[in-house]
């Protein structure tokens, strides 16, 4: 599956704008458990999705937080599997995580399928000159690379749902973890991650999968969300930041925050 370069722009401006997921998260399974049911969350994805920045990762990260935020609110037992590592990519995603995650959703007990992936694949693109000075640029190879996150996305989105038809699935959009710290790429930042953004939800809606979106939380608010202004900076979120991630999943799923 590939987005026609329009489209791809039209599902860009939706996102832009602040257009979420169309699907009813009263329909989400995770909302039909009863007291009692136990089962899996289980993490994929890159260092956000392993809780990198978070004072104690099993707890403050985004997927503790879901997990225990589910656990309180709907009297379930979850218990965590993290596949999630830092530093991959989709194609990493695909070659490290898929088969392991598809072995633990065949099992049957995993209720919830959190992501965040892609972010990674952006990485490549700050040596090149252009991309630098406007990831928009049409000297910058970017477009060429988000297509092949699309097609990476679809592979795994198609490969989970066919091991898991009715599990739910939320994957998170990235925020600008740049905006508001006045760091020198705030703008390339905003523009690379909205493209970034057009084709998770492109992908997202094609495949019945949630989308997170933390962004206007972030929006402004960089310097107080992650530890870049700190004495050693870091992109990654603080515990904060990680506070507005699990928020923006528990929006997605319905479950009350």
């Amino acid at each position: 599956m590939r987005l026609a370069l329009a489209s791809l722009v039209a599902v860009m401006l939706a996102v832009s704008c602040g257009g979420g997921d169309a699907d009813d998260p009263a329909d989400n399974p995770i909302l039909m458990l009863e007291a009692g049911d136990s089962g899996v969350l289980l993490a994929l994805g890159d260092s956000i999705a392993a809780g990198s920045g978070a004072s104690d990762p099993a707890t403050t990260s985004y997927v503790g937080l879901v997990a225990e935020a589910v656990r309180s609110t709907l009297n379930v037992d979850l218990r965590v599997e993290s596949l999630a590592a830092g530093g991959p990519t989709t194609q990493d995603l695909i070659d490290d995580q898929l088969e392991p995650a598809l072995a633990l959703l065949r099992q049957g007990d995993v209720l919830l399928v959190t992501i965040t992936i892609g972010g990674n694949d952006l990485s490549q693109y700050g040596a090149h000159e252009a991309c630098i000075a406007d990831p928009t640029d049409l000297e910058c190879p970017l477009e060429d690379g988000l297509l092949e996150v699309e097609d990476h996305l679809d592979t795994i989105m198609s490969r989970l749902r066919e091991a898991a038809p009715d599990v739910p699935i939320v994957i998170q959009l990235y925020p600008n973890l740049f905006s508001g710290t006045g760091h020198e790429f705030t703008q390339q930042a905003e523009d690379a991650f909205r493209l970034l953004n057009g084709v998770i939800v492109g992908v997202a809606r094609s495949h019945d999968v949630l989308t997170a979106d933390p962004r206007r939380a972030f929006a402004g608010q960089g310097q107080h969300l992650t530890h870049l202004m700190d004495d050693a900076p870091d992109a990654h979120p603080n515990d904060a930041g990680y506070q507005e991630i699990a928020d923006a999943f528990l929006e997605a799923l319905g479950v009350p925050r």
